[in-house]
C-alpha cells in the first residue's frame, strides 16, 4: 500500500457543561455528534522519513509545517519508527469555528498513517497528546466527552438523525480566549449533558431540543458579538446553539424539509457561510 485516503467528519457540541478546573485546565462534560462535513486527507508513503503537508480548500490559518496535521504525522513516525509521508488535506471544515477542524485533521492523519504502515493499534494515547478532543475524532458518532475531552463515552441506542444548518462566523474565536472570558464572567450554569443523553436515547426530541446549551456562549459572544445576533436569528426557527467555543452557530431540525426552509430564509443574509449537514 503506497497511498491512503480518509475522510474525517466535523463535530458539533449539543451540550457543553464546564464542571470545574484541574491542573490549570477547565473540566468539561459535553454531548457531541459527528456531522457529514468532512476534511479529506490523502497520504502517500515515502522511503525516507520526510513529512510534507499541504492544504487546499478552506484556509487553515497556520503555516503547513506548524499545523497540527504535521505534528500528528511527526508524532506517529517517532512513535513507530516508520518512513515519512506526503500529506495533502482538502479542507471543508471551517477553522476556529468550534467544529473540530484541527482535531479532525489530526485524527485523519493518524488514521491514514496507521493504514499506510499497517499499524493496527489504538492511537488514542497519541491523539490525547495532540489535542483535547482528538480521541473522540478517531471514534466519531454520538458520545459524551469528559475532563479535558480525552475521556470518550460512546452513546448507543440513538434512533434519530438530525438535520443541521450551520452559520459559520465571519471570523474565528480563540478557544483559550473564550475560556478566559468565561472565568472573568465568573458564573456557573446548570448542567444539561446527562438530561440531553437521556432525552436523546428516549427519542424525546421536544425535550432534547430544550436542554441544548453551551457554557462558553456568553464569553464567545463578547469576543465576537455577531454570535449573539446569529443565534437569535436561528432561534426564531427553532432550536439553536453555539458549537465549541464558536464562532459557528447551528440550528437543529427533525426533518430535511424544516432545515431547508430555514436555509432559504437565511440565504440572502449569510450566503456561503451557511452549511447544510446532518448527524452521522
Amino acid at each position: 500500500m503506497k497511498k491512503v485516503k480518509v475522510k474525517t467528519p466535523a463535530k458539533i457540541n449539543l451540550t457543553l457543561d464546564i464542571t470545574g478546573a484541574k491542573n490549570g485546565y477547565h473540566v468539561i462534560e459535553s454531548l457531541v455528534a459527528s456531522i457529514d462535513v468532512f476534511d479529506v486527507i490523502r497520504v502517500k508513503k515515502r522511503k525516507d522519513n520526510y513529512i510534507g503537508v499541504s492544504f487546499s480548500g478552506l484556509p487553515s490559518g497556520v503555516a503547513d509545517e506548524k499545523s497540527n496535521a504535521y505534528l500528528a504525522a511527526k508524532a506517529f513516525v517517532k512513535e513507530f519508527g516508520t518512513g515519512g509521508a506526503e500529506i495533502t488535506i482538502e479542507r471543508h471544515i471551517p477553522a476556529a469555528a468550534g467544529l473540530g477542524g484541527s482535531s479532525a485533521d489530526i485524527a485523519g492523519v493518524l488514521a491514514a498513517m496507521g493504514k499506510l504502515y499497517r499499524i493496527n493499534r489504538d492511537l488514542s494515547y497519541i491523539a490525547n497528546g495532540l489535542g483535547s478532543d482528538v480521541a473522540y475524532m478517531l471514534k466519531c458518532g454520538y458520545a459524551v466527552i469528559k475532563d479535558r475531552g480525552e475521556i470518550v463515552e460512546s452513546v448507543s441506542g440513538v434512533k434519530n438523525m438530525f438535520y443541521i444548518l450551520i452559520v459559520a462566523g465571519s471570523q474565528g474565536v480563540s478557544t483559550s480566549e473564550s475560556y478566559k472570558g468565561y472565568d472573568k464572567i465568573g458564573k456557573s450554569y446548570r448542567r444539561r449533558t446527562a438530561a440531553a443523553v437521556n432525552f436523546l436515547r428516549e427519542d424525546d426530541c421536544e425535550n432534547f431540543f430544550k436542554v441544548l446549551k453551551n457554557d462558553l456562549y456568553f464569553s464567545s459572544a463578547r469576543i465576537l458579538p455577531e454570535i449573539k445576533g446569529t443565534l437569535a436569528r436561528l432561534k426564531k426557527f427553532g432550536a439553536a446553539v453555539m458549537t465549541g467555543s464558536g464562532s459557528a452557530v447551528y440550528g437543529i431540525y427533525k426533518t430535511k424539509r424544516a432545515r431547508d426552509k430555514v436555509y432559504k430564509a437565511l440565504l440572502s443574509d449569510y450566503g456561503d457561510r451557511l452549511i447544510k449537514a446532518k448527524t452521522l
